[in-house]
């Protein structure tokens, strides 16, 4: 069924607007397009912005620590996910373990589970279970540590400012970092370029309460633009996913439920003889 398809895609794509912070896109997963290259992530108007000072930055900086969670070793998180060009809006449930997992599994009515999306230290495998079909795209050519690198890539899924290959934010990060008050009130922390991972430029936008807003990444080569925003509730915070492509964007979101810490783990999928290994076009296949 075509929307299944979709539902695999969808699924995808925002596992992959994080793991790619680390690499360029595998052309395999169809987000890298060409076209011409994008600007550099900067303030929209740097005329009115202005450096923070040492001060400033100390005391953001020390607001930022005292909000991370650091303490969880697996989390679970259920919800709604809307996306362009689906159907429907279908449950998803996430489970992570830090750094070594993150699984995605989707759910439609009447069908039940539809797709999933397994993540590891060293892969991700994209799962049609409609046509017991699956994908895999490997992780080799990052050369950071595959766990702290997950658990980074954790972090940011979560709302939390960490980059990507070098840990949370830290006053050593912190000083490595420009760090900049927006016109608009909101506050930039942009990474030096030894914080820069290969082909992408990232950075993070924050509150007027040095909460996680958005974070931004760049696709250098592809002119790819990603950004997840973050919103919060009472009873739940919503994971937006916008990708802006040469001639067009895909936007989606998450509506989800706080995490439950030490959940009933889900388990990776056994992926014997009942199920085909196929390219990526075969799985997408319409």
């Amino acid at each position: 069924m075509d929307w299944i398809k979709k539902i695999v895609l969808v699924l995808a794509v925002i596992i992959s607007a994080f793991e790619m912070s680390g690499q360029t896109a595998p052309d395999s997963i169809a987000i890298c397009l060409p076209g011409e290259p994008a600007e550099a992530l900067e303030p929209e108007s740097t005329n009115t912005s202005r450096l923070l000072t040492l001060e400033e930055i100390a005391v953001a900086t020390d607001t930022v620590i005292a909000n991370y969670d650091s303490d969880w070793n697996e989390l679970a998180m259920q919800g709604k996910l809307n996306f362009d060009g689906l159907p429907m809006a279908v449950n998803v449930k996430i489970y992570m373990k830090r750094g070594e997992s993150i699984i995605l599994s989707a759910r439609a009515p009447f069908f039940g589970e539809v797709a999933r999306v397994e993540v590891s230290q060293d892969s991700i495998v994209l799962i049609n279970k409609h046509s017991r079909t699956y994908n895999v795209q490997s992780f080799a050519g990052l050369n950071v540590d595959s766990k702290a690198y997950l658990s980074d890539l954790q972090d940011v899924m979560l709302g939390q400012v960490a980059f990507p290959g070098h840990g949370r934010l830290t006053s050593e990060l912190a000083s490595l970092s420009q760090w900049l008050a927006l016109p608009t009130g909101e506050n930039l922390i942009y990474p030096s370029s030894e914080l820069q991972l290969t082909d992408t430029e990232y950075g993070f936008v924050m509150d007027s309460m040095w909460q996680l807003q958005s974070f931004l990444l760049m696709l250098k080569k592809s002119g790819v633009v990603i950004e997840t925003k973050y919103q919060y509730a009472d009873n739940g915070w919503t994971l937006g996913i916008e990708i802006s492509l040469p001639k067009k964007k895909l936007k989606g979101e998450a509506q989800l439920s706080y995490p439950e810490y030490n959940p009933t783990p889900l388990e990776f999928t056994d992926l014997g003889p009942k199920y085909r290994k196929v390219d990526f076009k075969e799985l997408m296949r319409f």
